[in-house]
């Protein structure tokens, strides 16, 4: 005799893969879904509860200019001094550089061109060249290398520094400084 309640058959191991394929579809799902959290927690915040991307820089973009303008600035009024030019030169300096470096930097500065006044001596500089470090763009803070080599009477010296540029309260300034 038949059986009319005739079962379908799988091939064998089917209800496993089956299970499987539900099992890795639903982990996929949640690790989406957490990726997805983690994101929005972990998105910088602009201060009116709105995210900005993580490639928005935190503060105004620095511009490949603004950063050789500055450290050219910087440079020529530490090394590019006469007895005419060492009180621009001082005020020059003040606009240009910020945090530590200009809180360390600017007394030595006073001192020395107080120095070249009192001698009627002067200090000449030649860049030789500057170069922006590469960075992501828009970046908040630049890199710039320059060489230069400078002359005080019968002192001739090569110098290289290398200068952080920052953004501090809307103007790009110096905020470290290297020389080598």
């Amino acid at each position: 005799m038949t059986d009319l309640h005739v079962r379908p058959t799988r091939p064998p191991g089917s209800h496993r893969r089956l299970r499987l394929l539900l099992v890795l579809g639903g982990v996929l799902i949640v690790l989406v879904a957490l990726t997805a959290v983690v994101a929005t927690l972990t998105a910088p915040d602009n201060g009116d509860g709105e995210t900005r991307s993580p490639t928005t820089p935190a503060g105004p973009a620095i511009t490949d200019q603004q950063a050789r303008d500055v450290a050219t600035a910087v440079t020529r009024s530490m090394y590019d001094v006469g007895p005419a030019t060492a009180d621009e030169q001082v005020a020059v300096f003040k606009a240009n550089s910020c945090g530590e470096f200009a809180k360390k930097t600017l007394p030595d500065l006073i001192t020395s061109t107080d120095q070249l006044k009192t001698r009627n001596s002067s200090s000449t500089l030649t860049i030789d060249s500057m170069a922006v470090v590469p960075r992501p763009a828009p970046s908040a803070q630049a890199e710039v290398i320059v060489a230069f080599s400078w002359e005080q009477g019968d002192i001739s010296e090569k110098t290289r520094a290398v200068y952080q540029v920052a953004d501090e309260a809307g103007r790009p300034c110096i905020t470290t400084a290297q020389f080598f």
